[in-house]
């Protein structure tokens, strides 16, 4: 035990007053010899000892009222004196939501900016040589400073000028890193401070064990840090966002319509009967629509455009129902190409016509390549055909597709060039052939994780007496055959196969793998393969007449086509982006060592420099926290467009309740606090341990009454 003002312990001094007080009383009595006084000896003795306890039991408490005030005056705490000394400078962390849900509007300010206030006050509070960092919850846990800072009014004016609107708080990784700077503090009184709305899906009750097991490692800690939750704004009840957008093609051209679906919600408790939802192509509103949206109810809207120059262009659907406006638009950067390069490795090449490896493929992706009279007709996709000396690095580092037809096996060079391509975003398609080696495909290709499935034997048969295979018609849910659910778009039951490589059954629950058209003899037909951000797919036949007549059925043109352009759409690196997911760009290899400019959703623009990387030139930009629109200006002049899209799952703005915050706070052995207040009582309880005064001063009243009560009883006594 120790005392807040130890001087004041003096004053127990008092004690001695009534003692003083009883002595000279006592004094004052004089012997007088009376000689009947025997005769009262007995009485007077009995009396005597009465008098004395009751005279001593009112001495001890007017004693005990004098001491116990003068300890009250005091302020006696219960911690010792050298964690009291020790309490004075304080390391502290303070995690602030910063997400776009805290900029929930309610009766009066935004909740943020009651957030950052309560932040700074506490930040206020500190005692001098104190040290803070101050990291946002909502943006990758980034810490406002580089180390944390000892001049507490630089913090307290920096955490008020702070803004939220990004996306979903990651409560976890936040208390991790948190822990990481706190475990190097200076100070051994340490404080982690977490300021939030604890909107429930940052708060999930399945994240519990997560949040408790990082608790834990704070509390093992040598000096561990104490904890604060501090709930900080009002819940929202009306609340409406465009949740997502989807695109009718995977792969765009110009002058090709395109169908978008914006698919809207409200999380809101009333009905908008009436609400205006605007298209947006390139920063000029296209067209508009209205619908009605009922209490907890999503619609989709659909819009369509076209574009007529190639190149990077953004959509955005836009929605000013509400004042949370983070979530009331959703954009989309879209790549417009006039043509789709993919690169054709002829492995059986023959001058005489349809009887090349290739040939038939060739008219199937570019069908208007004969028709040149026909001007207004064009083909998206532009193919350029090599024999197998032709593939390297170079021919590969401006191509989308690489298509191997009947390509017997590649050197160790082409290998690595062809793995970098798939992983980096491209597409892979594999037609094999009399000519491949099925062992190096299936030892060699499989090594670098190139090959869906490996050959195990041909089957069928070249001879007319040997029955055909066909594909088996179905309900396809795979992107490249979606096309031909409608069967006026062509049947691939039509086509007739003698002889076919039987492909090794994919494992049924490999997420990477998917067998996804099969053979009436139970083989798959075709195979994909996800790799790094691209895709492989094989099939199980050439793509000319050798095997089967596929490319003499009306289909095989919209089939080649869909297959390679599924395998383009793969938009790397990808241009619509998460917060802090860095924004990249490959440009042509003369761009290396030149420099690119990139303007960020505040108008700043930074300065960046293209490295060489392989056949490319290669741009980043890791600073993408902040939502919004980001434009790269290549050194070339060509303009690309990121979009950052924040996480919709906060735009449903239900908080934990009372009950449910106090047991997310237990489970962490944390306190909870609303207000400053709040804060600052527990941090003196925390700091100094609970004081004494107020059970005491209770103690001396009651003693005052007791005295009172004794005092009267002894008086009636007497008489």
């Amino acid at each position: 035990m120790t005392f807040l003002n130890v001087i004041l312990i003096g004053g127990a001094a008092a004690v001695a007053v009534p003692i003083i007080i009883h002595l000279l009383n006592k004094n004052r009595y004089r012997t007088v010899r009376w000689g009947a006084m025997h005769l009262l000896e007995m009485t007077l003795k009995v009396n005597q000892r009465r008098l004395r306890l009751e005279q001593l039991l009112l001495l001890l408490v007017r004693c005990f009222v004098l001491a116990a005030l003068a300890f009250c005056m005091a302020r006696p705490v219960l911690t010792g004196a050298s964690l009291l000394v020790g309490a004075a400078k304080t390391s502290m962390v303070v995690l602030l939501d910063n997400s776009y849900s805290m900029d929930h509007r309610g009766a009066g300010a935004p909740n943020f900016e009651l957030a950052r206030e309560l932040a700074a006050k506490v930040v206020g509070e500190l005692g001098r040589g104190s040290d803070v960092m101050v990291m946002q919850m909502a943006s990758g846990g980034a810490p406002l400073y580089d180390a944390s800072v000892t001049d507490i009014g630089r913090v307290a004016k920096d955490l008020r000028v702070l803004e939220a609107g990004f996306g979903k708080a990651d409560v976890a990784s936040s208390l991790e890193k948190a822990a990481a700077i706190i475990a190097k503090a200076p100070q051994s009184y340490r404080e982690i401070v977490v300021v939030s709305d604890f909107q429930k899906v940052s708060w999930s009750e399945k994240e519990t064990p997560t949040r408790k097991r990082l608790a834990d490692q704070l509390r093992k800690m040598n000096l561990p840090p104490q904890i604060t939750l501090f709930h900080a704004g009002t819940q929202g009840r009306e609340n409406v966002c465009v949740e997502s957008l989807d695109f009718s093609r995977t792969v765009l051209g110009v002058r090709q319509p395109v169908t978008v679906r914006a698919t809207v919600r409200n999380f809101g408790e009333r009905e908008l009967p009436d609400l205006r939802v605007f298209f947006r192509v390139d920063g000029a509103e296209r067209s508009a629509a209205q619908i009605s949206l009922g209490a907890g109810e999503q619609k989709q809207v659909l819009f369509t455009c076209t574009f007529d120059t190639p190149g990077s262009h953004v959509i955005e659907v836009v929605t000013d129902a509400d004042p949370l406006k983070a979530d009331n638009s959703y954009a989309a950067s879209i790549p417009v190409w006039d043509h789709v390069p993919v690169l054709v490795v002829n492995g059986d090449p023959n001058p005489e016509p349809l009887r090349g490896e290739t040939d038939y493929l060739q008219i199937a992706l570019q069908p208007f390549q004969q028709g040149k009279e026909k001007a207004e007709l064009s083909d998206l996709i532009a193919g350029t055909t090599v024999t197998l000396d032709g593939l390297d690095e170079k021919a590969l580092a401006d191509k989308r597709v690489v298509v191997l037809a009947n390509v017997s096996r590649l050197s160790d060079a082409q290998l690595r060039a062809v793995k970098d391509f798939v992983r980096d975003g491209g597409g892979l398609l594999i037609f094999p052939g009399e000519r491949v080696d099925t062992a190096w495909y299936n030892r060699d290709l499989a090594a670098f994780g190139l090959m869906p499935a490996t050959f195990l034997a041909l089957a069928g048969g070249r001879e007319a007496k040997t029955p055909p295979t066909r594909i088996v018609p179905q309900h396809f849910s795979h992107p490249a055959l979606e096309f031909f659910n409608d069967t006026r778009n062509g049947n691939l039951a039509d086509g007739e196969l003698r002889q076919w490589f039987r492909l090794r059954e994919p494992p049924p629950n490999d997420s990477l793998l998917n067998a996804f058209a099969r053979l009436d003899s139970g083989d798959p037909f075709l195979v994909e393969k996800k790799f790094g951000e691209g895709r492989v797919i094989l099939c199980a036949v050439p793509c000319d007449t050798d095997w089967g007549n596929l490319p003499l059925r009306p289909f095989y043109l919209p089939l080649m086509q869909r297959l390679v352009t599924h395998l383009a759409s793969t938009v790397f690196p990808p241009r619509n982006l998460e917060p802090g997911q860095p924004a990249v760009a490959f440009l042509p290899a003369d761009s290396a060592r030149k420099k690119a400019t990139i303007t960020d959703p505040l108008g700043e623009k930074h300065e960046l420099t293209v490295a060489a990387k392989g056949g490319r030139g290669v741009v980043e930009f890791a600073k993408t926290q902040r939502p919004g629109l980001y434009v790269l200006a290549a050194p070339d002049g060509a303009v690309i467009h990121f979009v950052v899209n924040i996480n919709r799952e906060e735009s449903d703005l239900s908080q934990l309740p009372e009950p449910e915050r106090r047991a997310a706070a237990k489970a962490m052995s944390a306190e909870l606090v609303s207000s400053v207040e709040e804060y600052k009582a527990l941090d003196r309880r925390r700091r100094f341990g609970s004081e004494l005064w107020q059970p005491l001063l209770w103690a001396v009243l009651g003693a005052l009454f007791a005295e009172l009560l004794l005092q009267q009883f002894i008086t009636r006594r007497r008489r």
